[in-house]
């Protein structure tokens, strides 16, 4: 059965009671096991390619991606080498592009551990499991070094003195640098955001029958709901009465102004695109 919300603070109020107990089990999650990723999307980027996740209270938390499982022959499980493991990720660097531009569905995972450590499983050739660890060290990515330290290539020294603790100490404040270059979803600008934005997104576009208010076009199925954006009107993203926020989909919201031309570089943007001419002919 389904609820359509009219009262944005009742609203609000009943979603703030499980926030702690979720926010707990979140932060958990990060520190243990890890949350699986599907796609490099679900990470929050800066323009710098610092990685983070979002909090279900609307906060940002910094953190390292790494492949989660090692493929290996039965009589060598007790011989495994660090050295021959997959490496941890601290930026979103060539490596990472490469494996999601190729489509490679390997089995990333995201973690705030800062030791090094990681929770990681090995499997045999069928893909059943042999082991898992809950505290396998691995290597930080060269590439990902190279550019912490500024350099054009990192060597094996540089990996056995790089301390992750010290690297997540001394970043561990969000708002030390330009979060207007974020991306994640709509392009949304997540320190200004209210920490309900999702659900307040999602309701609004719900009343308004994922439909944008603008060029009149209906996200028909649930996959296409995506292309449907909320806009407020004044750019003020603390204000989300009704009447400051509207309907838009991802090419009328791309055509706002000149700061949200930027949607257009997306891939959602390319795909709404596709489907107009596809609808079209």
């Amino acid at each position: 059965m389904n609820f359509n919300f009219t009262n944005f603070e009742i609203f609000l109020n009943a979603v703030q009671k499980i926030t702690q107990k979720e926010l707990e089990e979140a932060k958990k999650l990060l520190n243990t096991t890890g949350k699986d990723i599907e796609n490099i999307s679900d990470i929050f980027v800066t323009q710098n390619g610092e990685l983070f996740d979002i909090l279900p209270d609307g906060t940002l938390i910094r953190v390292n991606i790494y492949i989660a499982t090692k493929t290996v022959a039965r009589d060598m499980i007790n011989n495994i080498d660090k050295d021959n493991l997959h490496k941890y990720h601290i930026y979103k660097c060539s490596t990472i592009n490469s494996m999601f531009n190729s489509g490679r569905k390997e089995h990333y995972k995201r973690n705030t551990r800062d030791d090094g450590k990681f929770y990681y499983s090995y499997n045999d050739f069928n893909g059943e499991i042999l082991k898992s660890e809950k505290d396998q060290v691995l290597n930080i990515c060269k590439n990902c070094l190279a550019k912490f330290l500024n350099k054009k290539y990192a060597n094996s020294n540089d990996v056995s003195n790089f301390n992750l603790k010290e690297f997540h100490d001394s970043n561990n404040s969000f708002f030390e640098f330009d979060t207007s270059s974020l991306e994640k979803g709509e392009y949304a600008l997540a320190n200004v955001y209210v920490d309900k934005w999702n659900e307040i997104s999602t309701q609004f576009k719900k009343n308004k029958n994922y439909t944008c208010e603008n060029c009149g076009w209906k996200a028909n199925d649930y996959l296409n709901k995506k292309f449907i954006h909320t806009h407020h009107l004044n750019g003020n993203k603390q204000n989300n009465n009704k009447d400051n926020l509207t309907a838009l989909c991802i090419k009328c919201h791309a055509e706002v102004d000149i700061y949200h031309a930027r949607i257009k570089s997306s891939n959602n943007y390319r795909e709404f695109m596709n489907l107009l001419e596809k609808g079209s002919k």
